[in-house]
């Protein structure tokens, strides 16, 4: 079993001081930062997921003010376990208190891909677009944008999207990002959301803005944009 000081000890090994300052100037939390690059805290999940199954979660739920790349770890632990449906869902509930970053957020919404097959979970990302928590709401959007945007689930994905009314900024960028994602892939649905009406302005021109970056919409569209930007 890895407890919390043995895990601490192994994350402290891998650790670089100049990486720990670059994530803390990324804002990646407000806890504790060790400082561990991406491939080396996945290769320790991938480890600690075979070697400890879902007993790593259990354990991770009874640490004490666990750091940023503690959390890190245990939720990509938690996607490459792939468990059954209703105990993914129970582990996810009891993990969603640790996310409280955006980098921390867009690891566990990569999570999802093995929960996508069952009808339910469409529902249960919905679900969270409504719950209080900004940081629930964002794995709500990125869930949506990462896995239903396809022709089946994209109609509903975006008039989803448009109920959300959070002016917190990780929430704002979130639904910028979906659908400056959806416009990249179904161009004629996205559209008319694009025009002043439907959106919060701050997410309508946060999601022209990201198209405008996009090397995916074409020099026309990018005109078409920015003209829509100026809309009052």
């Amino acid at each position: 079993s890895v407890n919390q000081q043995e895990l601490k000890r192994r994350l402290g090994e891998i650790a670089e001081p100049s990486y720990r300052a670059f994530s803390e100037k990324l804002k990646v939390s407000d806890r504790a930062v060790l400082g561990v690059r991406a491939p080396k805290l996945a290769s320790l999940a991938k480890e600690l997921a075979k070697s400890e199954k879902s007993k790593a979660l259990d354990d991770f739920l009874s640490y004490r003010d666990p750091s940023y790349e503690e959390i890190q770890v245990s939720f990509s632990i938690f996607g490459l376990l792939k468990l059954e449906y209703r105990t993914a869902l129970s582990y996810l509930d009891r993990l969603r208190p640790f996310n409280e970053s955006w980098a921390t957020n867009d690891n566990l919404a990569g999570c999802f891909s093995h929960l996508t097959e069952e009808p339910d979970f469409y529902r249960y990302l919905c679900s969270l677009l409504r719950e209080q928590d900004s940081y629930d709401q964002r794995l709500g959007i990125v869930g949506l944008m990462n896995y239903y945007l396809d022709a089946a689930s994209i109609d509903q994905t975006l008039e989803e999207l448009a109920t959300v009314s959070n002016p917190h900024y990780y929430v704002v960028m979130a639904l910028g990002w979906a659908y400056a994602t959806a416009f990249c892939s179904s161009r004629s649905k996205t559209l008319p959301y694009l025009y002043p009406g439907i959106l919060g302005e701050q997410v309508r021109r946060k999601a022209i803005q990201k198209c405008i970056e996009s090397r995916l919409v074409g020099e026309e569209d990018k005109t078409l944009l920015k003209s829509l930007r100026k809309a009052p």
